[in-house]
C-alpha cells in the first residue's frame, strides 16, 4: 500500500501516467478521424459512381484501401473495385480485389470466395444451373484460358476444403479440358474423385476421365491397341465405382464400343499370322478372343471350329508370344 501510495505522490510517475492517458486518448481520436476521413472518401466514390465517373470511384477506392487499409471502409471499397472492374471487363483485376478481401478482410472471406468462383466459371462459359453445359462466352467476358485456370488454382488454394473450392477443383478439370491440356485434365478429374468421391459431382468427374481416355482412343483408331485398354480400364472402374450414376447408360454404350473393337483386333490378328502360316501366333489370338468372347464359341459361329481347337489343344510354347505385339497390330489392320 505505501509503494502504492508513494507512486501516485510522485511527481515523475504522476505526470508519466497522465502522458499515457493522453497518448491513448489522441490515438483513440486519430482512429476516430481516420475512420470519418475513410468514410468521406468512400461517400465521394459513392457519388462518383452515381455520375458515372467509374475512374474516379477507383481512384477514392485505392486511397482508403492504401491509407486505410483495417477499416470495415476498406472492404467496402474492395467490393465497389471489384464491380468497376468487372463492369469493364477487367477481370483480373475483379478478381484480385476479390482476393485481397479473401485474404485481408475475414469477415468477407466467404462472400468473396463464392464470387471468386462464380467470375471464373462466367469467364469459362457456364450456363446458370447447369452442372457442365458451357455456353459460347460473351465477348465482354472473353478471357485467355490460362487466366481462367490460374483463377480456379487461386480459389482452390484460397479454401481447399470448402464447398466453393472444392467444385472449382472439379472445374479446373473442365478449363484444363477446353484449353486442350488433356492429360492433365484426365489427371484433374480422378484427384477429384479420390479427394471427394462422395461429392456431387465425383460421378460426373470420374466419367469425364473414362471418357477423354476414351475420346482419345476414337482419335488415334485402328493403331492404338494400348488407348484401347487404357480406355476399357477407366470405363470398367467408372462403372464399379459409381454404378447408379447417370453417366453408367453412355459408359456402357462406350464399353460396347470397345469390346467390338478388341474383338475385331484379335480376329484380325489371329487371321493374319494363320494366312502367314503361324500357327502358334494364331493360336494365342484365337486362345484370347476364346477366353473373352465365349459367345464366338457358340453354336452357329463361323469362329467355333477354330476357338473349340485351341481351347481343348495343349498351351502354345512360350516363343510364340515373341511373334506378337503392336506392330503386328498395326500390320494385321492394314
Amino acid at each position: 500500500m505505501r509503494a502504492a501510495r508513494h507512486f501516485f505522490t510522485s511527481p515523475v510517475k504522476a505526470g508519466l501516467l497522465c502522458l499515457l492517458a493522453a497518448m491513448g486518448i489522441h490515438a483513440q481520436d486519430q482512429d476516430a478521424r481516420a475512420d470519418e476521413t475513410a468514410a468521406l472518401l468512400l461517400q465521394r466514390a459513392q457519388k462518383a459512381l452515381a455520375a458515372g465517373d467509374d475512374r474516379g470511384a477507383l481512384e477514392r477506392c485505392a486511397v482508403i484501401q492504401k491509407k486505410y487499409p483495417r477499416t470495415e471502409w476498406s472492404a467496402q471499397a474492395l467490393w465497389h473495385t471489384a464491380a468497376i472492374h468487372q463492369k469493364h471487363a477487367e477481370h483480373n483485376a475483379a478478381f484480385e480485389a476479390l482476393d485481397q478481401l479473401v485474404n485481408r478482410q475475414p469477415g468477407h472471406f466467404t462472400r468473396a470466395h463464392e464470387e471468386q468462383l462464380r467470375l471464373a466459371l462466367r469467364l469459362l462459359g457456364l450456363a446458370r444451373g447447369q452442372r457442365r453445359s458451357l455456353e459460347p462466352v460473351k465477348k465482354a467476358d472473353m478471357a485467355p484460358q490460362e487466366d481462367i485456370i490460374a483463377m480456379l488454382a487461386r480459389v482452390i488454394l484460397n479454401g481447399p476444403h470448402s464447398e466453393t473450392g472444392v467444385q472449382a477443383h472439379y472445374w479446373l478439370g473442365v478449363a484444363l479440358e477446353k484449353a486442350g491440356r488433356i492429360e492433365e485434365a484426365r489427371a484433374a478429374y480422378e484427384d477429384f474423385v479420390e479427394k471427394h468421391p462422395a461429392h456431387e459431382l465425383a460421378d460426373d468427374a470420374g466419367y469425364q476421365a473414362a471418357e477423354i481416355a476414351f475420346k482419345h482412343w476414337k482419335e488415334m483408331r485402328g493403331a492404338a491397341p494400348k488407348d484401347r485398354e487404357r480406355a476399357a480400364v477407366l470405363m470398367t472402374w467408372f462403372l464399379a465405382r459409381f454404378p447408379e450414376s447417370e453417366k453408367t447408360a453412355q459408359a456402357r454404350a462406350s464399353m460396347a464400343e470397345l469390346r467390338v473393337a478388341e474383338e475385331r483386333e484379335l480376329s484380325s490378328l489371329a487371321a493374319y499370322y494363320e494366312a502367314r502360316g503361324d500357327a502358334k501366333a494364331a493360336a494365342i489370338y484365337y486362345r484370347e478372343l476364346a477366353l473373352k468372347f465365349p459367345g464366338l464359341a457358340m453354336e452357329g459361329s463361323p469362329l467355333r471350329d477354330k476357338l473349340v481347337s485351341v481351347i481343348t489343344s495343349k498351351s502354345p510354347p512360350n516363343d510364340a508370344l515373341q511373334t506378337v505385339g503392336p506392330e503386328a497390330s498395326e500390320a494385321a489392320g492394314k
